[in-house]
């Protein structure tokens, strides 16, 4: 059985819809405006597929904490 909902787009604040999935236990988020996309697993969370039209990486990367490993 497949649930609908419609819920406000990660990327853009528009209107996405996520459909859940019961059977495969999967997780899709689309935005039909920007064509932001998130397929996941609804049990582990774990990324299948992902598209966000918009978002640099390298603005993603400077937001994230970097940990400094060193080598023996």
């Amino acid at each position: 059985m497949s649930i609908k909902q419609t819920i406000h787009c990660p990327n853009c604040g528009d209107r996405a819809e996520r459909y859940r999935c019961s059977e495969t236990n999967i997780l899709r988020t689309s935005c039909y405006y920007c064509d932001y996309l998130l397929v996941q697993c609804s049990q582990t969370g774990k990324v299948i597929e992902a598209y966000a039209p918009g978002i640099d990486a390298t603005t993603l990367r400077s937001e994230m904490p970097v940990t400094a490993h060193r080598q023996h």
